[in-house]
């Protein structure tokens, strides 16, 4: 296989890698508002500012701040290992 395609195979899939992490962590990433809609029990009335301070609720902020920092280190690392290729292909 020529250098130049086996460059352009490994390009395309370290840019689908970063998609489907993109995609994969979208599902996890959470506002606050959606962590209290998901997290507290729907006969709860406390304030919003109370509910935050649930276990549940801060469960799922911290999985999706975790998911935000796995798709920051993936997208570094991918970029890391496409800048090399990329410039093996188009400089």
């Amino acid at each position: 296989m020529p250098p130049v395609i086996a460059d352009a195979l490994t390009l395309t899939g370290l840019f689908l890698t970063l998609v489907g992490a993109g995609v994969a962590a979208r599902a996890v990433i959470l506002r606050p508002e959606d962590a209290v809609r998901i997290g507290v029990s729907r006969i709860a009335d406390a304030t919003f500012e109370e509910n935050l301070k649930l276990s549940a609720v801060q469960n799922l902020l911290r999985s999706s701040r975790l998911a935000k920092w796995g798709l920051g280190a993936v997208a570094v690392g991918t970029l890391f290992q496409a800048v090399p290729v990329a410039a093996r292909l188009f400089l």
